[in-house]
């Protein structure tokens, strides 16, 4: 192997029989610069484990589609610290990646319109008469399909946020779905900065007790309340971000909320433990939840203010529009 010799100015390589630089014109000899024999490129240093990117340290947030992860999704409701079915506006907020309490902020400029969120909105008088309730007698007080809401009611919701924030939304309710198992559907609708959104859920019953299933995550699906209702009864959901529990408090509570009363509501608290947070939600025969409020009772995170019927087939249109997935929702043995 023919040897070579390095420029002590530049370091590039130089013939032996060279006496200056082709780069730099260096004059090697002058130097006594010494012949060497040619090194071989030092090879990268290894990483050290400690030095590597954590886990997941690259990952980025997937994005939303309509077989989103059961985990992902309890993700989000533990975050807020309420049940969905407790505050389902909280759930859109996180949802579309967005709060949807800021639909007007003091310098937005824009006026709260029907449905939409501002802050420190004061809550509307309500104008429309509630329809009667169905009789004590005529329904069964332990069963937890007794507390889904009717086909064809159309509710408006006072609500406060954990930021803060205050508004309005609504909730339509209607039959839209094929699978008989699926009582009945609900959507909730609202304004944001001038733009209608909304997003629904699906009211399932089985032998043990109620469930729902989220439109954008037409195969999962969690628990509502449980069949056989008694003070003192308890159930659990819980995934690796944590655990929820809930636990009948009162059953038969007359509640009044100024524009109506409910008769025989079931209150339920709701002990989020992964987040620290605990609730309480009301349930009406016919009505599903009414009030959900703090445990100490003085913060009340979504209360009902107006409630009416409206056609069913004018309340099934409008569960469909923001339900596109009710065409496939199917109760499945494989959905826990």
């Amino acid at each position: 192997m023919s040897e070579v010799k390095f420029c002590t100015h530049c370091g590039s390589k130089v013939p032996a029989e060279d006496r200056f630089c082709a780069d730099c014109g260096f004059d090697t000899l002058a130097a006594g610069n010494q012949v060497q024999p040619a090194a071989p490129a030092a090879p990268p240093p290894p990483v050290r484990q400690d030095q590597a990117p954590p886990p997941g340290a690259a990952w980025q947030p997937p994005a939303k589609s309509s077989t989103g992860g059961k985990g992902a999704l309890l993700a989000l409701i533990i975050i807020l610290g309420l049940v969905f079915l407790g505050g389902g506006g909280l759930y859109w907020w996180f949802s579309r990646g967005e709060d949807p309490t800021r639909v007007t902020s003091p310098s937005s400029g824009n006026s709260a319109g029907p449905g939409s969120v501002s802050s420190n909105q004061a809550a509307p008088a309500a104008t429309a008469p509630a329809p009667a309730l169905p009789a004590a007698g005529a329904v069964d007080l332990s069963r937890g399909s007794t507390y889904f809401p009717e086909p064809g009611l159309k509710c408006t919701f006072f609500v406060n946020y954990p930021d803060g924030m205050s508004g309005v939304v609504e909730r339509v309710s209607a039959l839209v779905v094929s699978d008989e198992a699926v009582r009945v559907s609900e959507v909730e609708t609202g304004v944001d900065m001038g733009e209608a959104y909304g997003f629904g859920f699906h009211y399932v019953e089985r032998a043990d007790g109620t469930y729902y299933i989220l439109d954008q995550t037409p195969m999962e699906m969690f628990p509502f309340l449980k069949n056989n209702l008694t003070p003192g009864q308890t159930w659990s959901y819980a995934d690796e971000f944590g655990q929820i529990t809930w636990t009948v408090l009162e059953m038969g509570v007359d509640l009044d909320l100024g524009f109506t009363s409910f008769k025989n509501c079931l209150v339920v608290k709701e002990d989020n433990q992964a987040a620290g947070v605990q609730s309480v939600t009301y349930y009406a025969p016919g009505r599903g939840s009414v009030l959900v409020r703090n445990l100490a009772g003085t913060v009340d995170y979504y209360k009902m203010t107006a409630l009416s019927k409206i056609d069913e087939a004018q309340a099934a249109g409008i569960v469909k529009q923001w339900s596109p997935n009710h065409k496939v929702i199917r109760v499945d043995r494989a959905q826990n």
